[in-house]
């Protein structure tokens, strides 16, 4: 592949690229990110439409594109600010992310456990999982 075509300011490309990071960025600014909290169907279903709209800008970006998705992800965080204590804000920015970003952290069991975790004795060795609200029953 011809790379001098990528970066060529005359480019299609990056004319596309440009106006999709311009309208992902000002889409991410104003989304209502309690939506799904409405009792409203109007403001509920134009929440709906706008995150469709920003995950169809995320597609052209990262999937079309090839726009780097874990440094979309940082900007994204830091030009959106959190609105929300219990984080919602950003754990619904990343949520757009992951069909993009492969989770390299551990898998866990449904009781929380790693493989790192062993049993011994019926027990689980690793006990300050257990400590943090773990109950054993």
């Amino acid at each position: 592949m011809n790379n001098n075509f990528i970066n060529d300011p005359n480019n299609d490309l990056d004319v596309m690229m440009e106006g999709l990071t311009n309208q992902y960025f000002d889409a991410i600014k104003k989304h209502d990110y309690s939506y799904m909290f409405s009792d409203d169907d109007r403001w509920y279903n134009s929440g709906i439409k706008s995150e469709k709209h920003i995950k169809e800008l995320l597609h052209g970006l990262i999937g079309i594109c090839r726009v780097d998705a874990e440094r979309l992800l940082e900007d994204s965080l830091s030009e959106v600010t959190e609105q929300f204590v219990d984080g919602l804000t950003h754990r619904v920015i990343k949520s757009w992310f992951d069909p993009y970003i492969e989770d390299l952290g551990p898998e866990y069991d449904s009781a929380g456990f790693t493989d790192d975790d062993r049993i011994v004795s019926g027990s689980y060795q690793n006990l300050e999982k257990l400590q943090r609200g773990r109950s054993k029953y």
